[in-house]
């Protein structure tokens, strides 16, 4: 007896990927002109205090976002997409100015030196390999920073020399495609004693694609191989 028959064999196999740290090249905030800043509830700027887990106040956060070169005005809402901000943080450690409000100063700011990293708390989503620092502010404070898109796509600046210390104030920044959705964005700095963290602007996440199309799926990893029986 003969017969046709058509039979689909889905075979899985994988896809060998390595997950690891980036390394970014630093660029120098001092040289990069920028248009005008966001102006939210509290301003064009967010100053909070970093926070250890005591509640102490060990540094100072000042953080905004700016459009690109010869924007009067920077609103979001009125871009087109794809414009690239700037978010930058200033940090002063072991020294806590006066906060906007409703970011309140805790009563007891304390030194904090041999900062060993700054860092975001969150993913940097629509990030475009641009970042740095204050070459200035570093060269003053005699220490560099080496930066890297960690696993969690994480930006982590990195102290070179672990000789930032109390009162030297260095600016960081980034740039991405994403405007802030708000001052969700935990940023930390720590040393050897701890940890210590304030809020800043966190950049709006990117839509979540649509299910895959099967041809897709047969391109990401599965193999249909179709056989005619007879």
């Amino acid at each position: 007896m003969s017969f046709n028959a058509h039979h689909f064999f889905i075979v899985p196999f994988l896809i060998a990927t390595s997950v690891s740290a980036s390394p970014i090249m630093s660029s120098d905030y001092d040289v990069l002109d920028f248009g005008a800043k966001i102006t939210g509830p509290v301003g064009p700027e967010v100053e909070v205090s970093l926070i250890n887990s005591a509640g102490d106040s060990v540094g100072d956060l000042l953080s905004s976002v700016s459009c690109p070169e010869g924007f009067t005005a920077c609103i979001p809402a009125n871009n087109s997409p794809g414009i690239i901000y700037t978010y930058a943080h200033t940090v002063i450690p072991g020294v806590d100015k006066e906060n906007d409000a409703p970011f309140p100063n805790p009563p007891t700011v304390l030194p904090f030196d041999d900062v060993q990293t700054f860092s975001l708390g969150y993913e940097a989503v629509g990030f475009n390999g641009i970042a740095g620092y204050s070459f200035s502010n570093a060269a003053t404070a005699n220490v560099g920073f080496d930066i890297e898109l960690n696993d969690a796509g994480e930006l982590v600046w990195s102290s070179t020399s672990d000789e930032w210390d109390s009162a030297e104030e260095i600016t960081f920044f980034w740039q991405t495609t994403q405007a802030p959705s708000g001052p969700g964005g935990i940023y930390s700095i720590n040393n050897l004693n701890g940890t210590a963290s304030g809020i800043g602007p966190v950049p709006t996440a990117l839509p979540v694609p649509e299910p895959l199309h099967l041809g897709f799926m047969l391109l990401g990893g599965i193999l249909v191989f179709r056989a005619r029986l007879k």
